[in-house]
């Protein structure tokens, strides 16, 4: 599938890694004409203006209705028209009409096919009838994205009730309906002769209704099922697993939900019937629970490619601190739960009280990591709820928002509470032994981001202390042997 990319001022499209302006691939001389294998209806015109047009924009929804109302009554074929007389009859410049017709084609709404000529390119536009009310709010892309575009739950309900009708319960009633073989014979040998022959007149053309239910489609390559595989046990069969089946599923709930196959595959063994098959009902709500937990509970939102700039190599991180900052900024919070624990589960209480850090506190997934770690290397590795919710409550009216911003603060607060005991000490030296003691401070491995910039130079004091004793005495030993020295020459 192409990528539809944006300017303030052309539309483009990425072909091959590079950009190219719509005009490189459309003029207003250029001809086109309009197909369509099915008879597009009062029932398809609904579905079109309150299903799919929140998702495209009027733009796309109006050039669409203009290539239906090219086909006359009851034909499936137009006469061959000019892009200038689209721009006409549509008010809009080339550019618009060009970039509404990649939005056409993204949704699944419109098939193009172009045959270059001497001196200009005649374009087919294949309308593609909408989906049925049915199978849009069974599609796992669409249907999320129209409940994003109205904004609330209610709306939504509103909406799709418009396309209910009463069922009937089956149980109560006796089925009547004649079978085929009750109502027509077998042919005879001479009838299939001719329908053989009307076939073979018809071996260029193509019987109407001949189209395609799926909704949108998707690259191959938008999803690393290699390294899905990879990542599943052993006594998986992959490739009986992720049949083409339930690879459209999969590929379809990672991009609207942004899942990567690493990701992916627990949720895929959480959902699983026996060893070789997927439960789809299961794997989306597993899914769809790991967004809330990952992203918030706002839902996702379709939104169309913006211009990509050319891609630059990523910056080595020049200290510590500073990968420190990209490791928490580019790591989930349960994930990086695991990395502490060595890869252990996490426990059920931990993964509520990051959730909670997330949802109630409305903290950013990096900024939560920041507040693990510093928690638990000044608690002796212990992930105190209370404590916790007490920073997090300070964070949240400090406005944090940043990773930078956290390490920050958490600076500023460990060398706050280290001075705090540190003049407690002092002005307390009589107090009693069975007195309170000050919160755990780990000093072994400490992170470096963590520290003063005097701490780490009396670190570094430390390490120079030893070699700098050995010098003292020596020299100590040096002045002695020199004073014994004069003290016998004077005798």
């Amino acid at each position: 599938m192409l990528e539809l990319l944006f300017s303030s001022n052309n539309c483009f499209i990425k072909r091959g890694g590079f950009m190219k302006p719509h005009w490189t691939e459309l003029l207003a001389v250029d001809r086109f004409c309009v197909r369509t294998s099915a008879q597009l209806g009062d029932r398809e015109h609904k579905t079109l203006n309150l299903l799919y047009q929140p998702l495209t924009g009027v733009t796309a929804s109006a050039l669409y209705l203009t290539l239906w109302s090219k086909l006359e009554k009851d034909s499936y074929w137009s006469e061959e028209s000019t892009h200038h007389e689209l721009m006409a009859s549509l008010s809009l410049p080339l550019d618009d009409i060009f970039e509404a017709r990649k939005v056409l084609e993204g949704i699944g709404l419109l098939r193009t096919f172009q045959r270059t000529e001497e001196k200009t390119t005649l374009f087919v536009y294949e309308l593609q009838p909408p989906l049925s009310p049915a199978q849009f709010f069974q599609d796992d892309v669409l249907s999320v994205y129209l409940f994003n575009k109205l904004g609330s739950k209610e709306r939504y309900r509103m909406l799709r009730s418009r396309f209910l009708i009463e069922a009937i319960d089956k149980r109560v009633y006796s089925e009547v309906t004649a079978s085929f073989n009750e109502v027509f014979s077998s042919l005879h040998y001479t009838e299939m002769m001719a329908n053989d022959v009307v076939e073979s007149r018809e071996n260029t053309q193509e019987l109407v209704g001949d189209t395609r239910t799926q909704g949108v489609t998707f690259s191959e390559n938008t999803f690393d099922f290699s390294l899905l595989k990879a990542d599943l046990p052993v006594f998986i069969d992959s490739d009986k697993l992720l049949n083409e089946a339930s690879r459209s599923l999969i590929r379809r709930l990672a991009f609207v939900y942004r899942v990567g196959p690493l990701e992916m595959s627990p949720l895929i063994q959480q959902s699983l019937l026996g060893d070789d098959k997927i439960n789809e009902e299961e794997l989306r709500r597993r899914v769809q629970e790991w967004y809330r937990f990952e992203y918030g509970k706002e839902p996702p939102a379709l939104g169309l490619r913006k211009p990509e700039k050319r891609p630059v190599k990523p910056q080595e991180p020049v200290d510590e601190t500073e990968a420190m900052r990209m490791f928490y900024e580019q790591t989930s919070p349960l994930t990086f739960l695991k990395s502490r624990a060595d890869g252990a589960q996490v426990p059920l209480a931990d993964v509520k009280l990051v959730e909670s850090l997330i949802f109630d506190y409305k903290l950013e997934p990096g900024v939560v990591n920041v507040l693990i770690d510093y928690v638990m290397e000044t608690n002796n590795l212990k992930l105190n709820r209370n404590l916790v919710q007490k920073i997090a409550g300070h964070w949240t009216r400090k406005k944090i928002q940043t990773v930078a911003e956290a390490m920050e603060l958490a600076k500023k607060e460990y060398q706050g509470q280290k001075n705090r005991q540190q003049h407690s000490g002092s002005s307390n030296q009589g107090a009693t032994a069975f007195q309170t003691r000050p919160p755990y401070v780990r000093k072994d491995k400490l992170p470096k981001w963590l520290e003063s910039e005097n701490e780490k130079k009396d670190k570094d004091k430390d390490k120079k202390a030893p070699q700098e004793d050995r010098y003292a005495a020596e020299l100590q030993e040096f002045e002695e042997m020199l004073k014994l020295r004069n003290s016998l020459r004077q005798k």
